[in-house]
């Protein structure tokens, strides 16, 4: 169980990033136009995988399952945060659908896809596991 909180822990580091990475998409990619978006997408899933990359192995004697498990956790709890943001803002669930639609710009669908495979990937660059 302390692995878990630990790797939860560790996703909680993310949503400050994440908050940031908004603020510079709104402040100042804005002005780069329709890059702004996708730009925006690259930059947060490079921080996160560092997060991961960097914090991933302080987590010690996970199996591959664990590992797999805690990118499933911070898949769902990116989501989570996500959809709640979107109902704050008087949004629905087809909004966050709406979020995976890359034919706009929006890279969201490769920032969930970082956050659900940087655990793994981490551990396998590590040498963690096998």
């Amino acid at each position: 169980m302390k692995r878990y909180l630990q790797a939860v822990g560790i996703w909680m580091i993310i949503i400050p990033i994440a908050i940031l990475n908004g603020a510079l998409r709104e402040s100042v990619l804005i002005k780069l136009g329709a890059i702004a978006l996708p730009l925006s997408g690259i930059i947060l899933s490079l921080c996160i995988f560092a997060v991961a990359y960097f914090l991933i192995p302080k987590i010690h004697s996970c199996d591959r399952k664990e590992y797999i498990a805690f990118g499933v956790i911070w898949f769902v709890l990116t989501n989570l945060f996500d959809l709640s943001f979107i109902l704050i803002e008087g949004g629905n669930f087809t909004d966050l659908l709406e979020a995976y639609n890359f034919l706009d710009g929006n890279l969201w669908i490769i920032v969930v896809l970082t956050t659900l495979l940087s655990p793994i990937i981490v551990a396998k660059i590590k040498k963690l596991i096998d």
